[in-house]
């Protein structure tokens, strides 16, 4: 029997990337934040787990996180989605850049001219989690949050060693 999960798709991986991409309103932006943010993209349920800093708005999110119900499928921890997930954004990223649609610039991420394009426009502009505005509040949140460290993002995630990044 043949299953399909968004996470396994490379093309909806690259939806998910531009969407990210979008919600976040960054002139540059770091790869490992765009995974990390796709995988709550994926998995909204997550959220629950993430140790959030103290700032305005997390206690929307964590309501809005509580409503949703963790989906009635077997999965690994959120480590190994995560890291299963890997070889997907690197493929989605290699494909967005080849596309002219991201481009890379002293190892920081920027959206590129592809990126305006009238059909992206129209992808975006028929897109719920653009327009619900969960998906921008998580972000908005996680974006004040330092990627590395001994409170970065990656260990408030749990999703990825920080303990030996140099700070």
């Amino acid at each position: 029997m043949i299953i399909y999960h968004p996470r396994n798709d490379l093309y909806h991986c690259m939806y998910r990337f531009i969407t990210i991409a979008k919600l976040q309103n960054l002139e540059e932006f770091d790869f490992v934040r765009l995974r990390i943010y796709d995988i709550f993209f994926v998995f909204p349920y997550l959220v629950e787990s993430i140790a959030f800093p103290r700032v305005k708005g997390v206690l929307d999110v964590k309501k809005k996180a509580a409503k949703i119900h963790e989906p009635y499928e077997i999965l690994p921890d959120k480590k190994r989605l995560f890291s299963e997930m890997g070889d997907y954004h690197i493929q989605a990223l290699q494909i967005l850049i080849a596309k002219d649609i991201f481009s890379e610039i002293n190892g920081k991420l920027r959206l590129s001219r592809g990126f305006d394009a009238k059909g992206i426009t129209n992808l975006l502009s028929n897109n719920q989690k653009y327009s619900d505005g969960y998906m921008s509040s998580l972000i908005d949140i996680l974006n004040q949050v330092d990627l590395m460290g001994e409170s970065g993002l990656k260990k408030r995630t749990g999703l990825m060693e920080y303990r030996y990044d140099p700070v």
